[in-house]
């Protein structure tokens, strides 16, 4: 899943557009990437995409603070954590985003998430949901990603 994260962030991200569920899976098959891990990729990027809420959210309670579940934990870690706590600590991420986050790191196939791929998770779900980002923020997230492009 992670070669085709990395495929979908080094086509489309730049572009800021995300394109229909059809035309990347068309993308992605031309490619050359399976069938499964395609549609397993795909599910993913929907999972990471919230619900629509209502323009007055003041009835739907957002979890400010809180612990990791130890299978959170065990798959982020303690730099994992401090990176998301620091992103939300300074407006980068709301507590919803977290949540994404969180969930869609429960959900790969790896046991543990390395600083670098958490980093390639919180771009995907800031330009899947088309939050607009401070070029200073993206580029301290590409930089790290280098390693994983080449």
């Amino acid at each position: 899943m992670v070669d085709i994260l990395i495929f979908v962030y080094e086509n489309f991200f730049a572009s800021g557009i995300y394109p229909t569920h059809s035309v990347l899976q068309s993308r992605l098959f031309a490619a050359g990437f399976k069938e499964s891990e395609v549609e397993e990729t795909l599910a993913w990027l929907e999972n990471i995409n919230p619900p629509a809420f209502p323009p007055d959210t003041a009835e739907f309670p957002v979890i400010s603070q809180r612990c990791l579940d130890p299978i959170e934990y065990e798959r982020i870690g303690t730099a994992g954590w401090g990176f998301l706590v620091f992103l939300e600590n300074n407006q980068i991420l709301t507590p919803l985003q977290r949540e994404l986050i969180l969930s869609g790191i429960t959900t790969l196939d790896e046991l543990e998430v390395d600083l670098d791929r958490l980093k390639l998770i919180v771009l995907m779900v800031l330009w899947r949901q088309g939050h607009p980002m401070d070029a200073l923020l993206v580029e301290e997230l590409i930089h790290y990603q280098d390693w994983l492009l080449q």
